[in-house]
Order: C-alpha cells, then structure tokens, then sequence
C-alpha cells in the first residue's frame, strides 16, 4: 500500500528532492510552501501556507485526512536561516526563524500526531542542523530555533510517541 506523506518546505532544496523520491516510489504526497511549487505528478498536492500559521496548519492536516483516511508519514522540513550576528538581528528575522523552524514543527506534529494515535501506526521525521551542536558564531537565532526542534523531538509527550511508534 503506498504511504500518505506529509512533507514541509517542497518547494526546493531537499523537500523538493524527498517529494520527489517518495512520488518515485509510489507514495502519495502532500506538501507545502510559502510559495507556489512547479511539481506536477498525479499523486502530488501542493498548498501554499505559512508553516507557523495555526489555522492553515490545523485546516491542511485535517484536509489529508479527510482525502486518505490516514497519514503514515510526517516530515518537518520547512526552514529558513539568518546568519547574521546577534547584535544585526532585527526581533522580527528572529521571531520569523523560530516561527518558521520550531513553530512549524510544532503545530504540524500535534496536529498530525492526533491521526497517528487515531489510527494507532505513523512517523514523524524532524529536522535540526550541525549548527546546534557547533555553536558558530552568526547563526544564535538559527541553532536557537533547531534546538528547540531537537527538545520538541526528545520530549515530545511519551504516550503519543509509543502510540505512533506501533
């Protein structure tokens, strides 16, 4: 049976290469994007939204459900950067990074985690960066914002873990 797949940030980079790979292998995909996508393939459905928008979010995830009956797959890949250091950067690039980042992976893991535990079997994958653990000078607000994806990851509440997990 081919996977219902849920990819963030398809537009390009490496959302783009994983909806494309997963559509090679017969999977069908959703995916999303600030902007508009050129992927055409039968089994691909593209929205334009903000990731950090909850009502979008809620609306889109429920949507893929309705459609599939289920969803197996969850991949948070939606992100964006701003190196810069930390006395240049405006509040609003550093609310848009942890918006985008940890808000994202946020909302679209509880949402899609309510239809994993209905349904008793899914996956989501997260996404962070070696700029966590390197602590580079320019990227505070970045490696903040993947921290925080790496906290959300590992504490991430146990029950709907082992229940996705099955």
């Amino acid at each position: 049976m081919n996977r219902v797949i849920i990819i963030t940030g398809t537009r390009k980079g490496i959302g783009r290469y994983l909806a494309e790979q997963y559509l090679a292998e017969g999977d069908i995909v959703y995916g999303c994007s600030r902007r508009n996508c050129d992927l055409e393939h039968e089994n691909y459905h593209h929205e334009n939204l903000d990731v950090a928008d909850e009502e979008k979010v809620v609306a889109f995830v429920r949507n893929v459900y309705k459609e599939q009956k289920r969803i197996d797959v969850l991949i948070n890949n939606a992100g964006m950067a701003s190196m810069n250091h930390v006395l240049l950067t405006p509040k609003m690039t550093a609310e848009r990074v942890m918006n985008t980042n940890f808000m994202g992976s946020f909302l679209f893991s509880r949402e899609c985690a309510k239809y994993m535990m209905k349904q008793r079997n899914g996956r989501i994958v997260n996404y962070s960066t070696v700029a966590v653990a390197l602590n580079l000078n320019g990227e505070l607000v970045y490696s903040s914002s993947k921290a925080a994806v790496e906290q959300l990851t590992r504490v991430w509440p146990e029950k709907s873990v082992s229940m996705a997990s099955r």
